[in-house]
């Protein structure tokens, strides 16, 4: 499957981003985006290194010399070539009389902070890291059939190495090839460094592949991602080598009950932590609740983890267009693993699913 690469955003929905940015302002004169994604979704700007700043009426990218074309190609903000940086940014807002600016807080490290502080004597920053984080959670059509995609490569990719095997050999092999798969149906990225944890290592929620051999007779969990025009996916599955054993099989079955109940409890205005609670009572009810220790998903777009959090903790409520994952699992420590992960939009009285793979009955790979 031969995809294009090049990635575009209409006019309209540009626009509509810089107007969805712009309601984070709430009495800003600015806000600074230092976030490469952040950057991308309001600019359209794509490359590396770049720092945008707006107010209620001016947008601007800063990028250095190595950027600046690619910027000015994409972007309909106006671009700076800076060589100092945040010195030239500071000449800017002074310029055009800002005296109170919001930054992405949980972005901008320590040493850049103290640099601030230190140039804009005469600016109130103000940081929005939480607040920005949810800049990205509604996604449109365009950015919905961009996962769409990236779910199908991967699974293509997926399918492709486990009809060829994946006994005896090593989890690390098993992970390139379907990182190989994935580019080579049009991936431009992966999600995330796949993992493929096999046997014990099962139990490792985020084992990275490692140089172990796949034996026979053993649980694998493969969790896997592809980026196609700046979006991810992610799926996880959980496969045997043989035959599994009961107890294996009564967990997997509870695993994958647990993951129904939650899909069941998505919808437009739901809590995010309810949804949790759902899939999370289910397996305490049937002595599995110890085992699973991670929240049960979480949003994701141009980032694999994005807002909302589905878990235990979370503030959040679940709107109309969010994309998120749901994967409970069970690791139970020098025995096995299972993950089920898949992802859904969400809409005003359901949920829709993007991933495709057929995870009802547990799958024996040789």
């Amino acid at each position: 499957m031969a995809i294009s690469l090049h990635w575009t955003h209409s006019g309209k929905g540009m626009t509509s981003r810089i107007s969805r940015a712009r309601s984070y302002l709430k009495g800003l004169d600015a806000i600074a985006l230092s976030s490469r994604a952040n950057v991308t979704y309001v600019s359209g700007y794509t490359g590396s290194d770049a720092v945008m700043v707006y107010t209620d009426n001016t947008a601007a990218v800063f990028v250095d010399s190595r950027n600046t074309l690619q910027a000015r190609q994409e972007s309909s903000a106006e671009v700076f070539e800076v060589k100092q940086r945040w010195e030239e940014i500071h000449d800017h807002l002074i310029d055009i009389g800002v005296k109170t600016i919001g930054i992405e807080s949980n972005i901008i490290d320590v040493d850049t902070f103290i640099k601030m502080k230190e140039l804009f004597k005469t600016i109130e920053i103000t940081p929005l890291g939480k607040q920005l984080l949810y800049l990205r959670a509604l996604k449109d059509a365009q950015e919905i059939a961009f996962m769409r995609t990236a779910a199908r490569i991967s699974e293509q990719a997926l399918l492709n190495v486990l009809a060829s095997g994946i006994v005896s050999r090593r989890e690390v092999d098993v992970a390139f090839d379907i990182e190989c798969e994935m580019r080579r149906n049009g991936a431009s990225a992966c999600s995330f460094e796949t993992i493929v944890a096999s046997g014990p290592r099962s139990a490792m929620p985020h084992g990275a592949a490692s140089e172990k051999i796949i034996g026979r007779g053993e649980p694998v969990v493969i969790d896997f991602g592809a980026v196609y025009r700046g979006y991810c996916s992610d799926q996880t599955v959980t496969v045997c080598t043989a035959e599994p054993g009961k107890e294996f099989i009564a967990a997997y079955e509870h695993v994958k009950h647990a993951q129904k109940i939650a899909i069941k409890a998505l919808s437009q205005g739901v809590r995010a932590s309810h949804a949790d609670s759902r899939a999370r009572e289910y397996l305490n009810d049937n002595g599995l609740g110890r085992f699973f220790g991670h929240g049960l998903g979480h949003g994701l777009g141009m980032e694999v983890h994005e807002m909302p959090t589905l878990s235990p903790a979370s503030d959040d409520v679940l709107a109309d267009s969010m994309v998120v994952t749901i994967e409970p699992g069970v690791y139970v420590p020098d025995k096995f693993g299972i993950r089920l992960e898949d992802m859904f939009l969400i809409t005003d009285n359901s949920c829709q699913r993007i991933t495709n793979l057929d995870k009802e009955a547990i799958q024996v790979i040789d």
